[in-house]
């Protein structure tokens, strides 16, 4: 405390009597004393208490009277900082303020993302709202967009593609979610793959041609698209069209790229499939043309590389056409199919074995050489086809005829290859089959001729080419022509008359046999009908069935239809059946064979003595006569064989009760031989050649008997 008295009655130092205590304002440590508040600027007055400054009381004066003179007594206590007293206080207030302040910012920013959430859910609703309103104002159609909204966030969960959510930092690219369809697809569960690196997921990159453009996509931050394999959990791969595309965060920048793997491992295998479809044979699984064509100008390249010879086999399965007309095609196919993997195994791995027809096969047999080994594998490939084959109970013998072509001599192209080859193995049809031969100039020129007749004989028929000559037969007994054999002609305008073996043949490949018989047969009755009605005698015809013919359903039908149309007897027509013919479908030839019989018409079996006739088969037979081939009549009169085998077939004929007509007879010794072994007819160029109708008739009228009876 300061107490000061004053001979005055202010406070005026100059009249300051008495103090105690340090002066007023004066620190109480004895420094400085604090500004006063009478120091303080004026204008800071108002804003600033007192107490602020200092912690003091306000000082307490006593006027009195003394000696008549007013005096002045100011008690007053020492001015203390504020601070000295109230640093607690102060701290306390000052952490309020700051608590206040960051409190109200706190409270500030969460009314501002309110406002800003709020504004941006108005804005959106708004949006959402005026689309709406632009779509449709049919509640309906409202709800179900909200509906739609709704779902959309469940789309990822419930897609059936794969999607994968990871980070967009490099290198790992970390894996933060996949959804059901992944973890069904790959057999991956998210547990397993989340947090690992999205690469982790990718197979071998030689496994994955366009794994490259994911990559880039990754490290550009772009969109990418490819076509990938992976492989599954359990090791299994599978296809997948995979898309990848960056998300940005509120800020713009790429956090994240979201994965979307598409399973089209059945696609890829249905396009497989097409496309094995399209270069291989649909029945035998078999190369097919296309296929061919590419595998043999890929040899044909390697070929011109490595200097060595290419083979190309064609293959054709001898006699295949009787397997479908006797068993149907379900056994033609059974059979192909056999003969595929025969081929195949006759084949080396490098070699290409292709179907190209109904039963026709290339082979592509690179570095062959026309010697010892490359011959070798010819006859293994005949030996292949030629194994018993069981089909439907039914034993087969298969034979083929094979044609070679080779690169580089016989041509430069697939295309030349393959059609030469072709050719040498209609040459070797032509030279009996069961065969093989090389390509030579000679064989294009061939077929060249072959091809040109083949377009002219499709219009043979309906241009009246087609002519019928008579060879006379024959009975030895009496000397007289009892019938004839009628024998087609062709009068082609350009190439003169065509043998028949040039074209019956092909006739009967190109399925116009059928036709053409039904012609000759209708031709040769009416001939016979004009000649019993001109006073000829009761001459008896005799026509060729093909083995086409002899097979189709309507061949009974078609015969009677054309006795009926002609009027001739039936008891007139000898129908001439070739020994294999029967022999191949014994039971069903028998079933033919009477129904033909039941019309009246007489049979013959031609070239007997050629095929393989079983006796026991033979005799079950409803024939008439037997009909000697004439490559035995030609030399029985000089080989000792050939003249046992005429004997023994004329015994057998008249054994089984049968006529017996020897064909080919030439010479006055070959007649003699046959008359004196009983021989009932005979025919051949010794009495005359196949005559046109008016010739026959000219010569049976000069003399119908041709051979004395009296000649023994």
């Amino acid at each position: 405390m300061t107490i000061s008295v004053y001979a005055n009655p202010t406070a005026d130092s100059r009249y300051l009597a008495f103090r105690h205590g340090a002066a007023p304002g004066a620190a109480a440590s004895g420094g400085t004393a604090p500004q006063s508040a009478a120091s303080i600027p004026f204008g800071w007055m108002p804003l600033i208490p007192r107490w602020l400054l200092a912690d003091q009381i306000d000082p307490v004066s006593e006027t009195f009277n003394l000696a008549g003179s007013p005096w002045l007594v100011q008690i007053a206590q020492t001015a203390v900082p504020f601070t000295a007293n109230h640093g607690g206080s102060l701290y306390a207030l000052l952490g309020g303020i700051l608590s206040s302040v960051l409190a109200a910012a706190y409270v500030y920013a969460l009314v501002s993302r309110s406002a800003t959430i709020e504004r941006v859910t108005g804005e959106r609703t708004a949006a959402l709202q005026f689309a709406n309103l632009r779509l449709s104002e049919d509640i309906a159609l409202r709800m179900r967009t909200e509906k739609f909204l709704r779902l959309r966030e469940r789309v990822i969960d419930v897609s059936a593609n794969a999607i994968i959510i990871c980070s967009a930092e490099a290198p790992d690219y970390a894996i933060e979610y996949v959804n059901p369809a992944f973890e069904r697809i790959t057999g991956y569960g998210a547990v397993e793959v989340v947090g690992r690196s999205l690469e982790s997921l990718q197979g071998s990159s030689q496994d994955q041609q366009n794994i490259g453009e994911i990559r880039a996509a990754l490290r550009d931050k772009r969109e990418g698209h490819a076509l990938l394999r992976n492989y599954r959990k359990d090791g299994t791969g599978y296809w997948n069209d995979l898309f990848i595309a960056p998300v940005q965060d509120e800020n713009g920048v790429i956090s994240h790229f979201v994965v979307a793997q598409y399973d089209i491992t059945a696609v890829m295998r249905y396009e497989a499939e097409l496309e094995f479809q399209a270069q291989h044979d649909s029945l035998t699984g078999l190369a097919n043309r296309n296929l061919l064509r590419e595998r043999l100008t890929q040899a044909i390249a390697g070929a011109d590389r490595s200097g060595t010879p290419i083979w190309i086999v064609f293959v054709d399965v001898d006699r295949f056409k009787f397997v479908n007309d006797t068993l149907g095609h379900e056994a033609g196919d059974t059979l192909l199919k056999v003969l595929a993997g025969r081929l195949q195994s006759a084949a080396r791995e490098a070699d290409t074995v292709a179907r190209v027809g109904g039963d026709e096969f290339v082979l592509v047999l690179r570095e062959h050489t026309e010697d010892g080994p490359g011959l070798a594998v010819l006859q293994h490939i005949m030996d292949a086809v030629a194994q018993p084959l069981m089909i439907e109970e039914h034993e087969f013998f298969l034979t083929c005829s094979i044609g070679m072509a080779t690169y580089p001599t016989d041509g430069s192209t697939a295309e030349n290859l393959i059609k030469h080859a072709d050719i040498a193995m209609y040459r070797a049809k032509e030279m009996g089959r069961n065969t093989f031969q090389f390509y030579t100039e000679t064989m294009n020129a061939r077929t060249l001729d072959r091809l040109s007749i083949e377009a002219d004989l499709r219009h043979a028929l309906e241009r009246d080419e087609f002519v019928v000559h008579y060879q006379p037969q024959v009975d030895l007994s009496s000397g007289r022509i009892v019938g004839m054999e009628a024998l087609i002609r062709w009068n082609h305008p350009v190439h003169g008359q065509i043998a028949p073996a040039r074209f019956i043949g092909l006739a009967e490949e190109m399925g116009l046999i059928i036709p053409i018989g039904a012609w000759v047969m209708r031709t040769a009755c009416i001939q016979t009908k004009s000649w019993q009605q001109a006073g000829l005698g009761d001459l008896r015809v005799a026509v060729n069935l093909s083995p086409r013919q002899f097979t189709q359903k309507a061949l009974v039908q078609s015969i009677a239809e054309v006795l009926q149309a002609t009027g001739l007897e039936a008891r007139f027509l000898d129908l001439e059946l070739t020994e294999s013919m029967v022999m191949h479908d014994v039971d069903n030839a028998i079933a033919i064979l009477r129904n033909l019989k039941a019309l009246g018409v007489h049979i013959s079996i031609d070239d007997f003595g050629t095929g393989y006739s079983s006796l026991s088969y033979l005799r079950r037979f409803p024939i008439d006569v037997l009909k000697i081939d004439q490559s035995f009549v030609n030399d029985l009169t000089v080989d000792p064989d050939d003249a046992a085998i005429v004997v023994s077939i004329i015994s057998l004929a008249h054994s089984l009760r049968l006529q017996v007509i020897a064909e080919g007879v030439e010479t006055a010794e070959q007649l003699a031989f046959l008359r004196a072994r009983g021989c009932d007819q005979v025919q051949g160029y010794y009495f005359s050649r196949p005559l046109a109708p008016e010739a026959f008739e000219r010569m049976f009228q000069e003399g119908s008997r041709l051979l004395d009876p009296e000649i023994s």
